[in-house]
């Protein structure tokens, strides 16, 4: 089983929330999370307007999960994380596409979108804390951004979303020295 494609599930989903870098939110319209769910087709394909405000409960619910974590506030994150398994349940299954492919579902690849979203999320969001541990919750340095991330890093220093969000700080960090020397 991948869980670190289940926990990027919750990162990504955590991630689309808008903010001053990223103002539109994929959880507008069924065909904006159609869109963000582009690359993972099986769901897409599915997706119904009902599935929108399941997803917008669970990125609120997984942000707090976040910003527990910045806070250095393991526990809570614990309490969160359990409540969030039990209201969606992970229901696994093996599944493949031929005999050399088989592996493990954490929920069932039909009817609403928004449930397998969340089981798949939510159980790789916690194995990622049960793996890494809460410090390498990290939410983006960068002014204005919020995304969020895993930090896997050997020396655990990850502190930007992206290299575009750490090229841009470092720049405007620059900029800044430089006008203050002159």
């Amino acid at each position: 089983m991948d869980f670190d494609t289940y926990a990027t599930f919750a990162t990504d989903l955590v991630s689309s929330e808008p903010d001053a870098r990223h103002p539109d939110d994929p959880l507008a319209s069924t065909d904006g999370l159609r869109a963000w769910l582009a690359p993972r087709p099986w769901l897409a394909e599915r997706v119904d307007a009902a599935d929108l405000a399941p997803l917008v409960e669970l990125r609120t619910a997984l942000r707090r999960v976040f910003d527990a974590a910045a806070d250095r506030r393991s526990a809570d994150m614990v309490t969160m994380l359990n409540d969030l398994l039990a209201r969606h349940r992970p229901a696994p299954s093996i599944s493949g596409h031929d005999d050399a492919d088989w592996h493990l579902h954490v929920a069932p690849s039909e009817g609403a979108v928004a449930p397998e979203f969340a089981a798949g999320a939510v159980m790789g969001l916690t194995m990622a804390f049960l793996d890494l541990g809460a410090e390498r919750f990290g939410t983006c340095a960068a002014d204005g951004c919020r995304w969020v991330f895993l930090d896997t890093s050997r020396n655990r220093s990850r502190r930007y979303c992206s290299d575009r969000c750490a090229t841009r700080a470092n720049v405007a960090a620059l900029r800044a020295r430089r006008r203050t020397v002159r």
